[in-house]
């Protein structure tokens, strides 16, 4: 039993391998408490101070899962219509400990189109490290299976570094009227070199493209007859292509007074003759008065290989400063939780 193990260990290896396949961006399911990460354009379209954490586990159940963490913040000038921001992320698999960390900055610019409908124009220019350990891998080399034993050494080609640095530039546009958005955004345009070979031929990550909308709705108070109770509706939907992946997710949400509830759907689809991905996804959460919102969702694969393993949790904070009286008046309409409610 032990060789296949090995065997298991070495095909996993090969498969999780940077070496011989493109990376994808990794992803929150909760997308639009992760305003940044979605597109430069969403920098500062609140209009007020903002601060954010996201944090996913996927795949726990398997016993080597991924993580991803990020941190956001920004804020904008009515004076000069300019939004700025920072973010900080870090993204890591245990099969072999490869971690991606990353550190950008934000600008944006909003150009009027009338009383109540513009566009945002944004920029990010960041800074990635990404590393792998090599003490992890096992080449074919090393099995020896009339031993059953695996040697210390491998004659296969291995990286040249295990760790490495290189920038990362992302735009995007954001067109805002009242109760809906629709953006565009473009990750990645240096198509930057991840590769840890010294040639690194056939290494550069591919630009990713999205466009994403949603729309937001205050529900009549007196259809329902509820008295002063809030209800506020949207639905936000969030498509994008990289390489040989595209993804499209849609999620409506309600919000009544402080909680959150939403179901949601995801398509993964591969170019590569490998099958479709689905899975559904529920949100659960609640929005204070104070400006602070905590959100948790849960994925569940829908696809026949699928296991109880296949499921993944996700965590988001974030805070609205309110303290702005314009904020009462805000433009952007954006999922319950966000406050957008309020204008």
């Amino acid at each position: 039993m032990r060789e296949i193990k090995i065997i298991l260990l070495y095909i996993t290896c090969m498969l999780s391998s940077p070496l011989g396949l493109m990376a994808q961006d990794f992803q929150f399911t909760q997308f639009y408490a992760a305003p940044l990460n979605l597109s430069p354009a969403f920098t500062g379209a609140m209009e007020v101070t903002r601060v954010g954490i996201n944090y996913r586990k996927q795949w726990p159940g398997l016993g080597y899962d991924f993580n991803a963490y990020g941190l956001y913040f920004d804020s904008y000038i009515d004076e000069t219509k300019v939004g700025f921001g920072f973010s900080a992320s870090q993204f890591s698999e245990s099969v072999l400990n490869i971690r991606s960390t990353d550190i950008a900055g934000y600008l944006s610019y909003k150009l009027m189109l009338n009383n109540q409908s513009f566009l945002r124009f944004g920029g990010q220019l960041g800074l990635v490290n990404r590393s792998i350990t090599l003490q992890e891998m096992v080449f074919g080399d090393q099995i020896d299976l009339l031993n059953r034993t695996v040697n210390p050494g491998s004659m296969d080609l291995l990286p040249g570094e295990d760790s490495k640095w290189y920038p990362d530039i992302a735009f995007g546009a954001l067109l805002q009227v009242p109760d809906f958005w629709f953006g565009v955004s473009s990750s990645h345009l240096s198509r930057p070199n991840i590769g840890f070979l010294d040639d690194g031929i056939g290494n550069n990550l591919p630009i990713k493209w999205g466009f994403h909308g949603g729309y937001v709705k205050n529900l009549d108070r007196r259809l329902f007859k509820t008295g002063n109770i809030r209800k506020v509706f949207s639905v936000s939907f969030n498509y994008k292509r990289q390489g040989t992946f595209q993804q499209i997710e849609v999620i409506p949400q309600i919000q009544v007074e402080n909680f959150i509830g939403g179901l949601g759907f995801r398509n993964v689809t591969r170019f590569n003759e490998l099958p479709d991905q689905n899975s559904i996804n529920a949100v659960l959460g609640f929005s204070l008065l104070s400006g602070i919102t905590m959100a948790y969702s849960y994925d569940y694969m829908l696809n026949k290989f699928s296991n109880p393993a296949h499921v993944s949790h996700e965590v988001s904070i974030y805070f609205t400063d309110l303290r702005k009286k314009k904020f009462m008046q805000t433009i952007l309409p954006c999922p319950p939780g966000n406050a957008s409610w309020r204008y």
